[in-house]
């Protein structure tokens, strides 16, 4: 219980840094595709920040997490959720994104790791909302946000 209030708190302390970690101009630019694909496919986004939709909390993650990604490419996703890797589908449509059932390894990691997946990978199922806010890719659905960043290379 103390770890998972400690995960909360971490990352409402966070999650008002969301718009500091970004190098683009706009609040909704999507990059010259009508989809968005073009801005989404290709590179490797980091989790920067996880939220409540209707509880209004959100968070970074601690320093001790090794940060979930998303990678898309060609109608597939690769997904790291914190634990566990895996991959999937994907429809990127203009406003959402379709996910279709992604395979991930079963392992156990340590409860932070393990608790970061908890909130990760249920996003990471059907239909979920996106949008682009000041550069970062916000996904939304199962009453969570998750705030993506491009990962430095």
């Amino acid at each position: 219980m103390k770890n998972a209030l400690a995960i909360v708190v971490a990352l409402f302390i966070g999650f008002g840094l969301a718009a500091c970690g970004s190098d683009s101009d706009s609040g909704s630019d999507q990059g010259g595709s009508s989809d968005g694909s073009a801005s989404i496919e290709g590179v490797t986004w980091e989790l920067m920040n996880v939220g409540s939709v209707s509880q209004g909390w959100a968070t970074s993650l601690p320093n001790k997490v090794e940060k979930p990604t998303l990678e898309f490419s060609d109608g597939r996703v690769q997904v790291f959720t914190g634990c566990n890797t895996g991959s999937g589908d994907v429809e990127i449509n203009e406003a959402t994104i379709d996910f279709g059932p992604i395979g991930l390894t079963r392992k156990s990691c340590g409860k932070l790791a393990n608790q970061t997946e908890q909130f990760v990978a249920p996003v990471l199922e059907g239909q979920v909302k996106y949008e682009f806010q000041q550069g970062n890719l916000v996904l939304t659905g199962k009453d969570i946000s998750l705030v993506l960043t491009k990962a430095e290379q």
